[in-house]
Formats: structure tokens, C-alpha cells, sequence
């Protein structure tokens, strides 16, 4: 399952770029798919319009025992990229360890779940 946040507007917009102009003198097959055409698009704007918003999903806490796990998996992997940054330490100032990658990961899951 794919949880990707967009906006609904946005993604109803790129569906009305997708409007066939009515063309001078279009036959009558032609017309028939335009309508057919429009008719997907009214669809498809109102099942866009229609899904529920992300607020409607219940938040789900983590409980203690998936707090500890998560954080003993954290803890081995911070010890693993502790070990792989003395082996081979940043070439540059600028460029982060993966110690430091590991402890944000942690901070922002902790702030992100379990505020």
C-alpha cells in the first residue's frame, strides 16, 4: 500500500487538463468519444473528490513492546554504524556519519509516533 499525501484539488486540475476542446465540425463519432471522454473524467474527478482525507485514518499509537523493539533494532544498528564510520570515516566535514543518520531516524520516529 502506497500512503503518498497529495492534494485532492492538484490531482482533480490534472484530470480537467485531460478535457477534449470541442472541435469545429467534429463528426459525430468524434463527439460521441469526447462525451464518452468527459463522462470518465466527471467520473474520476468525483471518486478524487470523494476519497477520504488523511485526518480519516485512525492514528495508531505504538504499543511498549513495539517501543522497545524498535529501539533495541535501532540500538544494533547505531553499534553497526558506529563500527562503519571507524572503518571508513567521511572524506569531508560536510558529509554526515551514518552515527548521526541513525540517531535523527530515531528522533524523528520518536517524535513523529509517540508524542
Amino acid at each position: 500500500m502506497n500512503d503518498d499525501l497529495i492534494s485532492r484539488q492538484a490531482a482533480i486540475e490534472a484530470i480537467e487538463k485531460l478535457y477534449l476542446p470541442l472541435k469545429k465540425g467534429e463528426t459525430a463519432e468524434e463527439e460521441i468519444n469526447r462525451v464518452a471522454w468527459r463522462c470518465a473524467l466527471n467520473c474520476a474527478e468525483q471518486i478524487v473528490g470523494n476519497l477520504p482525507t488523511i485526518d480519516a485514518v485512525p492514528n495508531e499509537k505504538f504499543t511498549d513492546k513495539e517501543k522497545r523493539i524498535f529501539l533495541a533494532a535501532m540500538g544494533r544498528e547505531l553499534d553497526i554504524c558506529k563500527e562503519v564510520d571507524q572503518e571508513f570515516p567521511a572524506r569531508e566535514a560536510y558529509e554526515d556519519t551514518l552515527e548521526s543518520v541513525c540517531r535523527e531516524i530515531t528522533r524523528k520516529v520518536k517524535g513523529a509516533l509517540w508524542t
